[in-house]
């Protein structure tokens, strides 16, 4: 056979090969790195995330002392929250009634007032409840307690430690 027969012949049986690998690449599904490319060019997007995890910070809360001639005692705190909240406030001795206490070792028992005021923040209650108060949080909400006895303590009232405890709970 002449050479330009067989070069003709062996481009011929190399074509067809050749094509006939690639059909069977696509056929399995091989990743083809130019799928994205078109006339104009090719692209390719990236995922971009950023997890903020729920934050809360409550800041300043001081102890009270309270006096005996009824007067009140105060201070303040601040709840820093990135999320809204339910802020729940309960005592230790009265747990969510109004009928706060102080109570002696013996259980001997003084009644208190208790007033607690957001003055600045997020949106809520001014004045939240003893229990569970809405607040839209993604600030510095300050609050303020106010306590006193609920009226003067008597000159025969029994010595001793009076204590209870304003419990400050935040949940999301």
């Amino acid at each position: 056979m002449n050479k330009m027969t067989q070069a003709a012949l062996a481009a011929l049986v190399l074509g067809a090969t050749s094509t006939a690998v690639f059909a069977a690449d696509d056929a399995k599904g091989v990743d083809d790195k130019w799928s994205g490319c078109q006339e104009m060019g090719c692209s390719k997007d990236i995922p971009i995330e950023l997890t903020v995890a729920k934050k809360c910070v409550i800041s300043d809360p001081k102890g009270l002392v309270l006096n005996t001639n009824a007067t009140n005692t105060t201070t303040s705190y601040t709840i820093t929250t990135n999320t809204p909240y339910v802020l729940n406030l309960t005592t230790g001795n009265a747990n969510t009634s109004n009928s706060t206490y102080v109570k002696n070792a013996a259980g001997l028992q003084i009644p208190t007032v208790y007033t607690t005021t957001k003055t600045s923040g997020s949106a809520g209650p001014g004045t939240p409840t003893w229990g569970n108060n809405n607040y839209g949080g993604l600030s510095a909400d300050v609050f303020s307690v106010a306590a006193k006895t609920a009226s003067v303590v008597s000159a025969t009232q029994a010595a001793g430690v009076y204590k209870d405890t304003y419990k400050i709970r935040v949940y999301y």
